[in-house]
């Protein structure tokens, strides 16, 4: 089974990344995926999405091709996000933007988010909210919240 992770954080070296890491091992331990493709966000390589995209055409498509591409293979997902002052950071709801149901859709798909301090808990319910809609990813009913990120899964 592939497992698309997808590493929501513009940062480099960012926790988030550290975390989709150590998720991807661990679902290879317990057998939860024969393999897994980390989605990795930092430095936005992803243009911001603009209505051209429908047509088919241009250089934001091409770009999303490959993206498009990974996800289509990917039986599971797996979505991992920072908490940014309260929100989803602003290049993983971009790339929310691009995705649809050819991409995603009736895919089960875990949230797992991350704060450096008590947070976490409000990308949840914005990832709940607002990125499934026409999408039709399916999020399971259970989440994950890494608080305290720093210290945490570093062995």
């Amino acid at each position: 089974m592939l497992n698309a992770i997808i590493s929501g954080s513009h940062r480099k070296n960012s926790q988030t990344r550290k975390i989709a890491g150590y998720l991807e091992s661990a679902w290879k331990k317990l057998d939860l995926a024969n393999t897994a493709d980390i989605i990795d966000l930092t430095g936005n390589p992803i243009p911001l999405w603009d209505d051209d995209v429908w047509t088919g055409k241009g250089e934001r498509v091409e770009i999303w091709k490959p993206y498009a591409e990974r996800l289509k293979k990917a039986e599971v997902l797996t979505v991992v996000s920072p908490e940014w002052h309260g929100m989803v950071p602003a290049g993983l709801k971009n790339f929310f933007l691009y995705w649809g149901a050819k991409e995603v859709g009736h895919k089960p798909a875990l949230i797992v988010t991350d704060s450096s301090s008590r947070g976490g808990s409000y990308p949840v319910q914005e990832l709940r909210i607002s990125s499934y809609k026409n999408s039709r990813v399916l999020y399971i009913p259970e989440h994950i919240i890494i608080r305290d990120n720093e210290k945490m899964l570093n062995a």
